[in-house]
C-alpha cells in the first residue's frame, strides 16, 4: 500500500483536488497513512489531518473521499479512519457542551448578582426568566453568601422577572424559609400582578412575607429597622 500511494499520490491528490479541494490536508492525511505505521507518529498525525478535514468540509463530504480512496488503494485503512472520525466528532461534541455548560454558569453568574450594599443589608435582584435549575442556584449561591457574610435582611428585587411558574415559585418560597432559618428576614420587591397571582395559588402566607412595591421603598424601610436596633 505505501509504494503505491507514494507512486501515485499526484494522481490521488489531483482526484481529490478536483472533487472536495483542499489537496494539501488530502496530502498529508495520505502520507501518513503511507509513512508511519502502527505507531504513536502515525495516530497522531492520522488524528490532526481528519481533524483539519473535518474544519472545511461535510462529514458527508469525507465519507465520500474515503470511498474514492477506498476504490482506488487496495488496502486503504478506511476502517480505521472512520473510528478516528467518531472519535474526533465524540471530542467535539463533548467540548461543545463544557463551553456551553461554561457559559450558561457564566450568564447565571451575571444574571443573579448578590450586592452587599449597607452593614446587614444584600441585595439579590434578579433579571430574567426563572427556570428550576436557576432558581435552585441563585438559592445555594444566596445562602452561601448570607451565611459568610453574617447578613441580616434579604432585599429579593423581583422586577426584572417576567413570568415565575408555580414551580420557580415554589422553589422561590422553600429559598425564602431557608433564608429565615439562617436568621435573615427577607422583603420581595417588584411583584407583578401576574407573579402575584401565582404565589397565591401556591398558598404562600404572606403574613410570614415582608413586600414593598418598589426597591427604594424596600431599602428604606429595612435601613429605619437597623437604625431603630
Amino acid at each position: 500500500m505505501k509504494e503505491q500511494i507514494l507512486k501515485n499520490l499526484s494522481n490521488y491528490l489531483e482526484l481529490l483536488q478536483e472533487r472536495f479541494g483542499h489537496e494539501k490536508i488530502w496530502e498529508e492525511l495520505l502520507i501518513s497513512v503511507a509513512e508511519y505505521g502502527d505507531s504513536d507518529i502515525y495516530h497522531n498525525s492520522i488524528k490532526e489531518s481528519l481533524e483539519k478535514i473535518l474544519e472545511v468540509m461535510k462529514i458527508d463530504e469525507v465519507l465520500c473521499a474515503l470511498d474514492i480512496i477506498t476504490d482506488k488503494i487496495e488496502g486503504f485503512p478506511k476502517e480505521d479512519l472512520l473510528k478516528y472520525i467518531i472519535y474526533i466528532k465524540n471530542e467535539y461534541c463533548l467540548e461543545k457542551e463544557n463551553n456551553l455548560r461554561e457559559v450558561k454558569e457564566a450568564l447565571t453568574e451575571l444574571a443573579t448578582p448578590i450586592i452587599r450594599i449597607w452593614h446587614d443589608i444584600v441585595l439579590t435582584p434578579l433579571i430574567g426568566t426563572l427556570d428550576s435549575e436557576r432558581a435552585q442556584a441563585m438559592a445555594e449561591k444566596l445562602l452561601l453568601f448570607i451565611d459568610a457574610n453574617k447578613a441580616k435582611y434579604v432585599i429579593l428585587d423581583v422586577t426584572g422577572v417576567p413570568y415565575i411558574d408555580t414551580v420557580v415559585g415554589g422553589f422561590l418560597m422553600e429559598m425564602i424559609k431557608a433564608v429565615r432559618f439562617l436568621g435573615a428576614d427577607v422583603v420581595i420587591t417588584g411583584i407583578k400582578p401576574d407573579i402575584a397571582h401565582t404565589l397565591v395559588k401556591l398558598g404562600v402566607d404572606f403574613n410570614n412575607i415582608i413586600v414593598k412595591r418598589d426597591l427604594e421603598t424596600a431599602l428604606k424601610y429595612v435601613i429605619n429597622l437597623i437604625e431603630k436596633r
